[in-house]
Parts: C-alpha cells; sequence; structure tokens
C-alpha cells in the first residue's frame, strides 16, 4: 500500500498530496465537490504529476521485494530412481545423450523409450511437493478463470483453469514458476493451488486461455516510466482507484483495480530489456 499519510489531523477541513515532496494542501469542500485530485488506495492526490512521481517510487521499491522462491530437494533422476521406475544405467545414458541434445531430463528419457509422458510427470509432481494432472480439458480456460489476460498467462507461465471466491487453481509446466504463484497469489488474495501438466498439455492451455473472452484491450509498457503514466492516467479518469504489485523476475506485475475492473501491467527492468519484436504486453479484463 501507499506508505505516505495522507489526511491532515482534521481531514474535515483540508486534504493533503500524499506525495512526500509535495503535501499540497486543498480544502476539502473543493475536493469533494469540484472532484479536485485523484485517490489510490484511499490517499489522495492533488494532480496527475504528483501520482505519476509516487507510483515510479512504489514501483522501484517493488523491484527490491522478491516473492520467496521454491528448490527442489532432490534432482528430477534420483527421484526417478528412488521411484524406481528407471535403472541406473538408462539415466546415465539420458544423461549423456543430453550433453549433444540439449533436452530437458524427462524430454530424453521419453526420446530413448526409457520412460513415459505420465511417468516423467509424476516425478517431477513428487519432485516439487504438487499435484499433476495427467489430462486437461482446456475448454475449462476459454473462459478466461482468475481474470488474467493471454498475455500475462505467456509471461507468468500459469494457466488458472478453475476459481472460486477463495481459491484459484492453476496449471503449470516444469520447471514450476513459484514466484508468479507467490505473486499472483499476493495479488488476486486467493489462494492459489498449482497442478503440474505436461509441456504439450501446458501449451495447449496457454494458446486457449481466454478464447471465450472476447474485448480485452492490450496496450504495451516498457518501463517504470511508461507504467507510472498509466496507473496516472487511470487515476485521472476514475478518480479513484487500487493498486497492487509484485516483483517476478524479470519484471514487475502491477494490477490497477478501477470500478471492478482489473488493468494489468508487466514492466521490464529497463527500456531495452525486451527485443524488438518481443515486447511484454499490458492487459484490460474482467476481475
Amino acid at each position: 500500500m501507499w506508505d505516505a499519510t495522507s489526511r491532515p489531523p482534521n481531514p474535515n477541513v483540508m486534504a493533503r498530496c500524499s506525495r512526500e515532496s509535495c503535501r499540497r494542501w486543498r480544502p476539502d469542500l473543493l475536493v469533494n465537490l469540484a472532484r479536485l485530485g485523484l485517490t489510490v488506495d484511499g490517499d489522495w492526490f492533488c494532480s496527475n504529476a504528483c501520482v505519476e512521481a509516487d507510483a515510479v517510487r512504489r514501483l522501484r521499491d517493488a523491484r527490491g521485494r522478491r516473492v520467496p522462491t521454491h528448490t527442489p530437494a532432490l534432482r528430477l533422476g534420483a527421484v526417478l530412481l528412488q521411484q524406481g521406475v528407471v535403472t541406473l544405467g538408462q539415466l546415465r545414458e539420458a544423461l549423456d545423450a543430453q550433453r549433444t541434445s540439449g533436452l530437458r531430463l524427462g524430454e530424453q528419457l521419453q526420446t530413448l523409450g526409457h520412460a513415459t509422458r505420465e511417468v516423467v510427470l509424476r516425478a517431477l509432481s513428487a519432485q516439487n511437493g504438487i499435484s499433476y494432472l495427467a489430462t486437461i480439458d482446456s475448454a475449462s480456460v476459454r473462459t478466461a478463470p482468475g481474470g488474467l489476460t493471454s498475455d500475462e498467462v505467456r509471461a507468468l507461465g500459469i494457466v488458472p483453469f478453475r476459481e472460486t471466491e477463495e481459491e484459484l487453481l492453476i496449471a503449470c509446466a516444469a520447471p514450476v514458476p513459484y514466484s508468479a504463484i507467490g505473486a499472483l497469489q499476493a495479488l488476486s488474495d486467493r489462494k492459489v493451488q498449482p497442478f503440474l501438466v505436461a509441456d504439450d498439455d501446458f501449451a495447449t492451455l496457454a494458446r486457449e486461455y481466454g478464447a471465450a473472452s472476447p474485448g480485452l484491450r492490450s496496450s504495451l509498457v516498457r518501463d517504470i516510466s511508461e507504467g507510472a503514466s498509466r496507473i496516472a492516467a487511470l487515476a485521472a479518469e476514475a478518480g479513484d482507484v487500487n493498486v497492487t504489485e509484485a516483483h517476478v523476475d524479470p519484471f514487475t506485475w502491477v494490477r490497477i483495480d478501477v470500478n471492478g475492473r482489473v488493468n494489468t501491467l508487466l514492466i521490464p527492468p529497463h527500456p531495452d530489456a525486451t527485443k524488438e519484436n518481443d515486447e511484454w504486453l499490458a492487459g484490460t479484463t474482467r476481475h
């Protein structure tokens, strides 16, 4: 939340700008009747410029706050050996073949015929301590459960497929994107339960996500300054917005609630962090 104090001791008399370097006063009567200023997370700002400047500070601070990640205790090969689904000789053969093929271990074992798709998925599930789905119907994601955009799904590596008011079920492929899962839980204020799926199933889900939810708008965000300008513009348009953010390497993920309509920003670490034809996008979704 914005950490500046937004009101003077008697809020019924005067409103004070929440930007620390401004702190401009305005009579509450003018603020309320003439709709002067903008409100972000309940804090009042006297102008677009002050919202934008404070948003830049906030987004820079977010870069230093990392969502905790998780490193599996065992390597996949060790899990497969423990489960008795491959032999030591088969594992060594796959590891040797990896040096020239560049495939991941699970893919390499499948290519050599030493493991099936589900065997690898089950081992990855045990390695990461989360459940897996051997099959999943892509129709479950066409209505965009969770309210993400296809851009967020592509960038974060997570696909929501079922939701309730308290919980969000998401599909992901290995390696598990723990930072993105943690950020989604923080930004959605719901428990996020991940399920591993095979790479080809995840590709299908990501492609089909939101296909039955037309009308999503997208805009390009290249850096913190442009992201802050977007926040200020939405605040000016609506007068009152709520903003939450989390850092998911390599970008900052921002969600702006404007009267129940959620705008999302994905901001790379610096202007040239993306290639010319591989841009981060921002989208407007239902919430």
